[in-house]
């Protein structure tokens, strides 16, 4: 089956739980949910088939914990939540050791200089950091009087979360700018899901089959987009080695 099939049967199941959430259809939200990250890991099997560097490895390892966090987070009750922030926990970790341990190559728009080492953009601008700090911190001030229990879980997995999108956005200069601004588009997008989590579970936001829909559309998004920026990313750099070795 071609990799394209599998994205695209991940797409479509994304839509249908969207709309199974906003309908409050929970026998199809129970039947789709849990497709969602074996549908993108089959995509990611496909398109590597034999070759998986260490960043792929670890991408499919982050989407094995993120379907352990989508099943957790199907139960009820304050354990289920707080397994399914474990489970998560583990994407953001190895979803962050896919970005750091990628073997880039120095690229300023988009123009490659291989015998260069490779510095990100974050790296370069360390005061990029300050935003999504600020960021971090506002989320929880605003959940903290409600989180209850589920404060200090919570902020670690903020911390974590953060981590992952700062070092999605080193990817910049790292690889083509292409796919490095996806990997990151779709890091900032799983970031404004989660976030919308945060703030209807713990903080003050009520709960909604809408609000529900638009986290699964951003994290079916994010997913999706964070895959195929890094698989993209990679794949260009290895080729343009490969072609630099020749």
């Amino acid at each position: 089956m071609a990799p394209r099939s599998f994205l695209s049967a991940y797409l479509l199941v994304g839509i249908l739980n969207a709309i199974a959430v906003a309908t409050e259809n929970a026998p199809a939200v129970t039947l789709t949910k849990p497709l969602l990250m074996p549908l993108l890991a089959l995509w990611l099997i496909a398109e590597q088939r034999r070759h998986w560097p260490t960043p792929q490895r670890w991408l499919l390892v982050g989407m094995g914990f993120a379907w352990l966090g989508d099943v957790l987070l199907m139960g009820d009750g304050q354990l289920f939540f707080a397994l399914g922030i474990a489970g998560f926990l583990g994407t953001q970790v190895s979803y962050l050791l896919a970005f750091t341990r990628f073997r880039g190559l120095r690229f300023r728009r988009n123009i490659a200089a291989p015998h260069q080492p490779p510095i990100g953009l974050v790296r370069r601008h360390p005061a990029l950091i300050a935003p999504f700090a600020a960021y971090l911190v506002l989320l929880a001030v605003a959940i903290w009087p409600t989180a209850g229990g589920l404060r200090l879980p919570v902020v670690v997995y903020g911390l974590a979360l953060t981590a992952m999108a700062l070092a999605a956005l080193n990817l910049v200069g790292r690889m083509p700018q292409a796919p490095a601004w996806v990997a990151f588009g779709g890091a900032v997008v799983f970031v404004l899901s989660d976030s919308l989590i945060a703030m209807t579970s713990l903080g003050p936001w009520p709960e909604g089959p809408q609000i529900g829909a638009a986290v699964m559309v951003t994290y079916v998004v994010g997913q999706g987009l964070i895959a195929v920026g890094l698989v993209t990313g990679s794949r260009a750099v290895d080729e343009l080695r490969i072609s630099t070795r020749a």
